[in-house]
């Protein structure tokens, strides 16, 4: 067994204890079991982290739990709140190959959180280009199928840009059992990251964002605006949405283009973080290891 000391709550392990403050903070001896093993439904599962024991008791990492049992995990860094919010619904059924979708592509997408019979979801919405008259909210199935609606026999939209899968909030309304309620954030964010617990990573991730608002490059400026970020699987990468506008400097006495010397697009970058392991704290650096125009990729797959 390998002794190690805690200073946190004890919340599985799941949460980094920088962030609280020291009055809150309990230092405990504990002990790391590499060599216990979990077996779920008969199947042996291997976890993220090693199993803790405190007081003859076992700790195992409330993620990977989540994660196993088909439960969604929240961290509300605002009001230091951990939601579990267990599976309303079965697993959905595959979708059948032979669905027809209607087209759409993203218009003023956003992401929100939203409170649906008691619990709260990440959700990314947009509106359609192709119908702006119509005003329509389009809601993510990835999102909703974690909600627990049951969405079978609905009309679902493909989006152009990405190929994600969405529903119209026309459609949605035929199903859901209440009104989602919208809950704002306190900490003047408009976007979310969405599938990241860790306190500590989550202030990296923002801090990044916050210094990419507005890069220069020579006479060039980038301006960025978050949309959402999902945390890809157990990594620490993320698949980074996000509306880029670049202002392109204009030659004197040539004739301004049309678009004014700005161009109007959305991106879809990789970020990565990485552990320092050179620092007794714990830190992380980020990087935008790849980054996608994705209109230059729906033209090159030859999606109008």
């Amino acid at each position: 067994m390998k002794r190690v000391t805690v200073l946190a709550a004890i919340i599985s392990g799941a949460f980094a204890a920088g962030v609280y403050a020291e009055d809150v903070l309990q230092r405990v001896d504990a002990y790391l079991r590499p060599d216990f093993n979990l077996v779920l439904d008969g199947e042996p599962v291997k976890l993220s982290e090693s199993p803790l024991v405190y007081k003859d008791k076992s700790y195992l990492p409330l993620a990977d739990l989540t994660r196993l049992l088909g439960a969604n995990l929240l961290w509300r860094e605002d009001t230091k709140t951990i939601y579990i919010n267990s599976r309303i619904n079965s697993e959905q059924k595959t979708e059948d190959s032979n669905q027809e979708y209607e087209s759409i592509e993203l218009s003023d997408p956003y992401s929100i959180r939203l409170k649906y019979l008691g619990a709260e979801y990440p959700m990314l919405l947009t509106y359609n280009k192709k119908n702006l008259s119509a005003y329509v909210p389009y809601y993510r199935e990835i999102d909703v199928k974690r909600m627990g609606i049951d969405m079978s026999g609905l009309k679902k939209a493909r989006e152009r840009l990405t190929g994600v899968v969405y529903i119209s909030e026309q459609e949605l309304k035929k199903r859901w059992r209440q009104n989602p309620e919208q809950v704002y954030a306190t900490n003047g964010d408009n976007y979310i990251i969405n599938g990241e617990v860790s306190p500590k990573k989550i202030e990296t991730l923002r801090t990044y964002i916050k210094n990419s608002q507005m890069i220069k490059y020579g006479e060039m400026v980038f301006y960025q605006k978050a949309v959402i970020l999902d945390k890809r699987g157990e990594t620490d990468e993320y698949d980074y949405l996000y509306h880029e506008t670049v202002q392109i400097p204009i030659a004197p006495n040539s004739t301004p283009p049309p678009n004014g010397g700005m161009v109007k697009r959305f991106m879809l970058g990789r970020l990565k973080l990485t552990r320092d392991i050179a620092s007794s704290e714990i830190r992380y650096t980020l990087n935008m290891v790849d980054r996608i125009d994705l209109q230059e990729e729906a033209n090159k797959r030859g999606i109008r």
